[in-house]
């Protein structure tokens, strides 16, 4: 086994690897995806190695490295995994729906994601399963314009062009319902693509007239003069549940034991971080180049571990209405509650 010095160091070796920078601010979260075919090797997938020395069993846990996993790296750093049988190996993932390959490949065997991506995909036939809460959108989600756009609420929208980081995700849904209640249809809004850390530019640059900035880099789109008129998950949208963690349904049905102490390990660590900023300050510099002097600024994440299945079944349904899945689709079905 491991020990925890030992896998601090790997993964902070991963997450390095993998960095970008935008001035001084950015996160790892768009860097290096899955891990190396050495790598895979290497950890393996823990259904297939069997459990470690000192009778814990290896689990690989993709995570996507913001402010908002820091749930999964306090359990790490706190012992918390390892009190319930999981020697974790922490593996840097890239967001949204490329999460979803690493783990229907085998990379990883659990992973954080956000729950259009991975509705998405089990209404496309793979066996994925929503095995635990992790973060609802707040304040840490804004909607960014220019100082002298003259778009002052989400009507005046109306014939704008509108920056997410991937279509096919909780933030245009997010941002769908807004229109609707507003008196809008999506059709009157054209929504484009685009990296986080390329948004506040694009505003100042007028490539696009409004921007999804979540934390940090809400703080990066104030500095640069941008301006906040609203949150994204507000209104139809507000405290929808916006990602979490999955697996594939053998995995879970295997390994029930894992999937109760990881839920269990991510509600000790969200008791830990909930509205404890200095708790952030400390740790999200650790794993992330985002400073501790930004943590202090930063609209501070809200979790829960709990799977809402009522406000999942809203977004799904959100989902079919706006042409993202084809044909309904239960949520009860794809979450593993066991």
């Amino acid at each position: 086994m491991l020990t925890r010095k030992l896998r601090d160091a790997r993964r902070r070796g991963l997450l390095a690897a993998g960095a970008l920078s935008v001035a001084a601010l950015t996160l790892t979260a768009c860097g290096s995806g899955s891990p190396s075919s050495a790598e895979a090797d290497a950890a393996g997938s823990s259904s297939a190695t069997g459990a470690g020395s000192g009778g814990l069993e290896p689990v690989n846990i993709g995570y996507f490295p913001l402010v908002h996993t820091s749930t999964l790296v306090n359990a790490d750093e706190q012992g918390y995994l390892e009190e319930v049988g999981i020697d974790a190996e922490l593996t840097q993932t890239q967001g949204g729906a490329a999460a979803i390959p690493a783990l229907a490949s085998g990379n990883v065997d659990v992973t954080y994601a956000n729950y259009t991506s991975a509705l998405l995909a089990a209404q496309q036939g793979l066996p994925i399963v929503l095995i635990a809460g992790n973060d609802v959108g707040a304040d840490d989600h804004g909607i960014y314009v220019g100082p002298d756009s003259g778009i002052e609420e989400i009507a005046d929208l109306k014939g704008k062009s509108f920056a997410v980081n991937n279509l096919q995700n909780i933030g245009t849904v997010a941002l769908y319902a807004q229109l609707e209640e507003a008196g809008l249809s999506p059709a009157d809004v054209e929504v484009m693509e685009m990296p986080y850390p390329d948004m506040a530019a694009a505003v100042q640059n007028g490539n696009v007239d409004a921007v999804w900035q979540v934390e940090p880099f809400q703080v990066v789109a104030e500095q640069e003069g941008l301006v906040k008129i609203g949150n994204l998950f507000d209104g139809p949208a507000a405290d929808m549940p916006v990602a979490g963690w999955i697996t594939t349904r053998d995995y879970a049905e295997a390994n029930p034991e894992i999937i109760t102490g990881l839920r269990d390990s991510l509600s000790r660590s969200i008791e830990d971080l909930d509205g404890n900023r200095e708790a952030f300050a400390a740790l999200v510099p650790e794993f992330t180049t985002v400073t501790a002097e930004v943590v202090e600024e930063i609209e501070l994440p809200v979790f829960s571990a709990e799977l809402d299945l009522e406000k999942l079944q809203q977004g799904a349904d959100l989902m079919l209405e706006y042409d993202l899945i084809d044909e309904a689709l239960d949520v009860q079905g794809t979450a593993y509650t066991d």
